[in-house]
């Protein structure tokens, strides 16, 4: 099994089975960065949206919630898993599909922060929300010149933009009289802060796998047709991280590696 993004490795195979044509552009890294930064936002803003319509529903932390927010929730969810094998598959370019799996992906991440929130005050929706947070910082890192630093300083720095704005984000919630997050009534026990910390550290890395492997593709000559299917591949990070980044320990970096050819058949042979 191939190691990585399997959306991006699609890009990668159709890249290098059919020629690029003459008639379209070729898209760069950083059109690619912008837009797969307003698909995170898109899924920011769904999030918020379904997170609080789903706590308000909940009388109870402890409680699970109500269908409503099960049949939106679990939705989500699985319309994301629907966007993601058809990605892998046959790339998506449209920015309508892009967008859709963006909404997709902040109702289902909404859903688990509040249903196994179990009495954390928010504290499970807040190690997603940071995870969430850390892509648009890693991207912005990643094509500043800081991007050319070594991964060992380019990962962290990603890491504390990330939690500084989570740390903004709890922090007008409770200047705003919010009694749950990391500043709320609960206390966070020495491992949740830990864990806060390892999460934005492997969010960020992961989008940086994500950015290098895009550089790649990107370098051989990629269509601009499918600049939207690729900030697909890179929003869809914060359930990546879970999906696909694990498996990477589980297979051999070989299997990860595509020839760039200009001379493949064309498609319609």
């Amino acid at each position: 099994m191939a190691r990585g993004n399997p959306l991006l490795n699609r890009l990668a195979r159709v890249q290098s089975q059919y020629p690029v044509t003459s008639a379209g552009g070729r898209m760069t890294a950083a059109q690619v960065s912008e837009r797969a930064s307003v698909l995170l936002g898109v899924t920011l803003v769904a999030g918020a949206a379904a997170w609080f319509f789903m706590t308000a529903q909940v009388d109870d932390a402890t409680d699970w919630p109500g269908w409503e927010s099960n049949l939106i929730g679990i939705a989500g969810l699985v319309v994301a898993a629907g966007f993601l094998i058809a990605g892998s598959l046959r790339p998506m370019p449209g920015a309508a599909a892009a967008v859709a799996y963006a909404v997709a992906q902040g109702l289902g991440l909404a859903w688990i922060g509040v249903a196994f929130d179990l009495g954390s005050g928010g504290f499970v929706a807040n190690l997603l929300l940071g995870t969430v947070l850390t892509g648009p910082a890693a991207l912005a890192v990643l094509r500043s010149r800081w991007g050319a630093l070594p991964a060992l300083v380019v990962v962290p720095v990603s890491a504390a933009i990330g939690l500084a704005a989570l740390a903004s984000v709890n922090a007008v919630a409770f200047l705003a009289g919010g009694d749950a997050g990391l500043f709320g009534g609960v206390s966070i026990p020495w491992w949740g802060w830990w864990s806060l910390a390892l999460l934005a550290l492997w969010s960020a890395y992961s989008f940086g796998v994500d950015m290098r492997r895009l550089d790649e593709y990107v370098n051989a000559g990629a269509e601009v047709r499918y600049v939207w299917a690729a900030a697909l591949a890179i929003a869809a990070g914060p359930i990546g991280i879970y999906a696909w980044r694990l498996s990477d320990f589980r297979s051999t970096h070989s299997s990860d590696t595509y020839d760039y050819v200009s001379d493949a058949g064309d498609p319609s042979d």
